[in-house]
């Protein structure tokens, strides 16, 4: 049976989860995306056209949520196409969804969904396939602590990184491949990786700088928010971290060259999904989340303009 496996490419969470479904499948193939609906035609159309190779297979979709109506539909007839084709589908999720969407994919596949806040996809994966299984309760472990930004004095950063490195690049799918299918066999770092790793900091350092110059500090109502546009190599969550150990800010908004935008809070009075929502194709977790502007990437007082709406209108 071919089995297919479909990750999210952003963070350690997604590679991982997809490494830990690799132990359960190991002649799996990966493919990796991103959030968003071109990114989710993009995977189905990728998998509607391997089902077309194989009479019967298995997906299995991982940290990859759904965040609204369009997406959900394309969700629902996409994967009622596969079923038809005698195909089934898993799916392990840890972000909040739409209520009618969960009730809907649950119908047409198996869904292991928990959006409590307290676990990520790796540690779904885990319980669900490869529990007890200690090279991948390490993933797990590691996964978490990236994910939920916990313990992040013993966080080792570069994997985080490496993935963002990665994504950038000519060759990036079959980087996150490689660095999927090294963690499944217990490696978690080689000289391979170091070597890309000195390459990404030559970069990332130089990127970071100039970042820092769009910085912008606004006060909404009685919050200190940060704007900054960032470059390809800056990494968002290790960034806003750098940024809140730094600043007096309570909220961290960053946006790049695509107009996407990445939410990171240092406050419990803020919700990042709340603000997401408010954006295009905005989801996420409380403590993090993300979207898209409408607004031109290049107009960067623009960007701040709308991004501030929708830190006032989450607080109404």
């Amino acid at each position: 049976m071919r089995v297919i496996i479909c990750s999210h490419e952003a963070d350690i969470d997604g590679i991982y989860s997809a490494s830990v479904a690799l132990m359960k499948f190991p002649r799996a193939n990966l493919s990796f995306y991103n959030n968003g609906l071109d990114n989710f035609k993009k995977m189905f159309d990728y998998i509607k056209n391997e089902s077309k190779k194989s009479a019967t297979g298995l997906v299995v979709i991982s940290d990859l949520g759904i965040n609204d109506d369009k997406v959900s539909a394309l969700c629902v007839d996409s994967i009622q196409y596969l079923k038809k084709r005698q195909w089934s589908i898993i799916w392990v999720d840890h972000h909040p969804w739409q209520k009618k969407s969960l009730m809907s994919i649950r119908k047409l596949c198996k869904l292991f969904h928990n959006s409590s806040g307290k676990k990520c996809a790796t540690e779904i994966m885990y319980e669900k396939f490869m529990y007890n299984n200690k090279s991948a309760e390490q993933l797990k472990m590691i996964a978490h602590s990236s994910d939920f930004m916990t313990d992040i004095k013993r966080h080792d950063s570069r994997v985080s990184e490496l993935i963002h490195f990665y994504r950038n690049s000519a060759n990036s799918r079959q980087k996150l491949d490689f660095l999927a299918q090294k963690a499944s066999n217990g490696i978690l770092w080689d000289s391979d990786m170091q070597e890309d790793y000195v390459k990404f900091l030559k970069v990332a350092d130089f990127q970071k700088r100039e970042s820092l110059k769009t910085l912008t500090i606004k006060k909404i109502l009685s919050f200190d928010v940060a704007f900054v546009f960032i470059y390809p190599y800056v990494q968002a969550s290790l960034f806003s971290h750098e940024l809140f150990s730094n600043l007096k800010v309570d909220l961290v908004m960053l946006i790049d060259r695509h107009g996407k935008v990445s939410i990171r809070r240092n406050s419990d009075r803020l919700s990042c999904t709340k603000i997401a929502a408010y954006l295009v194709e905005g989801g996420g977790h409380e403590f993090a989340s993300g979207g898209m502007l409408k607004s031109n990437p290049k107009d960067f007082a623009a960007c701040i303009k709308e991004m501030q709406e929708a830190v006032v209108n989450s607080l109404k």
